[in-house]
């Protein structure tokens, strides 16, 4: 993560490729620009798109807004400038002490243009309830204490991560996908995801009941977040399913990674949540653009991938083959 500038970015659905992934807002600096008694704080909710609801607090002094990577917020919409728009905050005193932000929004010579309650501007001072209107992404300002700045945070994690396991939901992690396929059309580079298939899990479910079953695939949203790194994406894909995934890594990098996943889900899963027998899984791997150069051709080429190892005797990892589509002659 960036040190001294923290990057939100926020997709919207004006393209088929549609996808968010929010960076954590623990990071962001208030410059000083807040006292310890202040409790307003200046903040843009976006209306559309699918971070439709998403809080976005304004505590640093100038933030620039658009759809290049040197933007403070990358909102990845075609429809966005590059450097769009600039919001300026000043704080103000007032004769009793108390404190506010003064926020002033200004065009930086965008091609569609900002809009602020649906007329033109080039540069205004935010006002409560104002809505603005970048390309086809739309925000609206307010005021939010700092209550009211956990209470929508909260709801929008319970909406993007599975209550179980704590990684993302099956919507988040491919709208995650979506987003770092989009970066790679920009900017070119190899991209790698997993999908792990737990081993026999209805079985397991069976057999230990299915408070134990949740407890194994906790467990595996354990393991998975100490072998990830950073800049990696995990979420649950289904019941038994698990989608990673790997920005900047390659086929040789995933497979390394995917075989260590695999090695620490058989040792460690049973043993943290005290099954008597082994925990395992198939892993399937996929790497743009060799694999598939869209979100539903990586998807659909690695569900071939862990198929054939399934095929194969299971507990193993399997690159995707062109030309395999069979699994080997074995349903």
């Amino acid at each position: 993560m960036e040190t001294g500038k923290h990057r939100l970015r926020a997709r919207t659905t004006a393209d088929s490729r549609s996808g968010i992934s929010l960076a954590d807002q623990s990071t962001w600096k208030n410059s000083g620009m807040f006292g310890p008694t202040a409790v307003p704080i200046p903040t843009l909710t976006f209306l559309s798109g699918d971070a439709l609801g998403k809080e976005l607090p304004l505590v640093k002094e100038r933030l620039t807004l658009g759809r290049g990577e040197e933007s403070d917020v990358l909102i990845m919409d075609p429809s966005v400038s590059r450097k769009h728009i600039q919001l300026i905050c000043r704080k103000l005193i007032g004769k009793e002490g108390n404190q506010n932000l003064k926020v002033i929004l200004q065009d930086l010579g965008s091609k569609n243009g900002t809009l602020v309650n649906y007329r033109r501007v080039r540069r205004v001072i935010l006002k409560p309830g104002d809505k603005i209107c970048i390309g086809k992404v739309i925000l609206k300002f307010e005021y939010r204490d700092i209550a009211d700045q956990s209470f929508y945070d909260e709801i929008y994690r319970l909406a993007t991560v599975d209550s179980l396991t704590s990684l993302l939901n099956k919507a988040s992690v491919t709208r995650a996908l979506a987003e770092e396929l989009t970066k790679k059309f920009r900017y070119p580079g190899a991209l790698s995801i997993l999908l792990i298939d737990i081993d026999d899990f209805k079985s397991l479910n069976d057999m230990h009941g299915h408070l134990l079953g949740d407890r194994a695939l906790q467990a595996i949203g354990e393991i998975l977040r100490r072998n990830l790194r950073k800049p990696d994406r995990a979420g649950r894909f289904g019941g038994d399913e698990f989608l990673v995934i790997l920005p900047e890594t390659g086929s040789k990098g995933a497979a390394t990674l995917a075989e260590r996943l695999r090695t620490d889900l058989e040792r460690a899963t049973a043993a943290e949540v005290g099954l008597p027998g082994r925990v395992t899984g198939s892993i399937g791997v996929a790497t743009y653009p060799a694999d598939g150069n869209t979100c539903e051709s990586l998807l659909e080429h690695v569900d071939v991938a862990v198929y054939r190892a399934k095929a194969r005797g299971k507990n193993r990892v399997e690159p995707y083959k062109p030309g395999k589509h069979s699994t080997d002659g074995q349903a």
